[in-house]
């Protein structure tokens, strides 16, 4: 199975934050939903096609819980799915 590594992540996190405008805050509430996926160790190390899915449906369904915009999350499936 696939997953996103450390260091993808933070090409998309790069990416994001040129291409995608996201600002150092929503930068950081992205990094601390991916946290835990990508300090595992072994097989299961980065965030598979799984982890990323139930983290994009939680962004989408509590708005209330980040500063996220719905095309915000859009762009950060999209790019995120770009290293699976």
């Amino acid at each position: 199975m696939s997953h996103i590594s450390r260091d993808e992540f933070r090409k998309a996190l790069y990416k994001l934050r040129v291409n995608g405008s996201f600002s150092n805050h929503e930068i950081d509430e992205v990094e601390n939903i991916f946290y835990s996926s990508l300090h595992e160790s072994g097989p299961s190390a980065g965030i598979s096609s799984e982890e990323l899915k139930k983290s994009i449906h939680y962004l989408k369904h509590h708005p209330e819980n980040h500063h996220l915009s719905h095309d915000e999350i859009g762009k950060l499936e999209e790019i995120l799915r770009h290293y699976l």
